[in-house]
């Protein structure tokens, strides 16, 4: 008993207990399970906690456990189901910040962020420029601390999109897909101009979509390659006669939507990976 009590007497939490003899086991092995609990451990369940009255152990859910299970919840509002490589773990504090371009684009983005958040009107983003240089990332990193706030949002890669609205014909969800593109809180859209969309695409889906999201002041992010002008060109059938004013027409749209914010420096590039 005397060991017991001197083990007590050394653990922070249970030195001031005045305790009988018959409650030494049970406040010893509390000691044993809380310097075996992990609080950091999200596969931790359940933390042990000393109640008294009669002196004993209980279990509550582990704090690290239920925030786990609160950001499984909350990225639930995030739809990517035409997205495989949306990035779950990116957060606005990690996007890299290393000159002034970058230093402008997260606060475009903080800026943006804050506005959603408190329901104000606010133009979404264009992110423009070379591949690796941070765009999907950044885009990822604000769906991800708006879901915190229970924003919802779809975030397409553009092929993957283009191939899963087709396919939707075969299996008639396509009122119910472009419904979803329309209504959602936030419309994320990656790597637009990576790929051809068809002229029934362009004129029957993207388009309807972009003039509906317009109309309601409901906010659209891009991402591209290419600049809003280059876009335009892109979006033209050169088999189409007279096909520049429909392209151009929807292009013109997006520019109404967006501040366009350039991003043009390797996000990986060597002498940023000692930061």
């Amino acid at each position: 008993m005397k060991e017991l009590r001197k083990i007590i007497a050394s653990f922070p939490e249970t030195k001031d207990l005045k305790l009988e003899d018959h409650q030494l086991i049970t406040v010893y092995q509390y000691i044993k399970e809380k310097k075996a609990f992990n609080p950091n451990d999200e596969t931790n369940k359940y933390e042990p906690v000393l109640r008294f009255d009669p002196i004993r152990v209980d279990y509550v859910f582990a704090k690290a456990y239920q925030e786990a299970l609160e950001a499984e919840e909350k990225q639930k509002l995030i739809d990517h189901r035409d997205y495989g490589d949306y990035l779950i773990d990116a957060s606005l504090s990690n996007f890299r910040r290393f000159n002034d371009e970058r230093e402008k684009a997260y606060q475009k983005a903080k800026t943006f962020i804050n506005k959603v958040i408190n329901k104000e009107y606010t133009k979404g983003l264009y992110l423009f420029g070379k591949n690796r240089t941070g765009k999907t990332y950044l885009l990822s990193a604000i769906a991800n601390e708006l879901a915190k706030s229970n924003i919802e949002t779809i975030f397409a890669y553009t092929p993957d999109l283009i191939r899963s609205i087709h396919g939707a014909i075969k299996d008639n969800t396509i009122e119910m897909r472009v419904k979803e593109l329309k209504y959602t809180n936030l419309l994320i859209i990656d790597d637009i101009g990576s790929a051809i969309m068809s002229l029934w695409f362009r004129d029957q889906i993207f388009g309807p979509v972009i003039s509906h999201r317009l109309a309601m002041g409901l906010p659209m992010l891009f991402s591209s390659n290419m600049t809003i002008n280059s876009l335009s060109k892109h979006l033209i059938d050169p088999n189409q006669t007279d096909d520049k004013f429909h392209a151009v027409r929807i292009v013109t749209r997006i520019a109404e939507m967006i501040e366009p914010v350039e991003l043009s420096s390797d996000s990986f590039k060597a002498i940023d990976r000692k930061s």
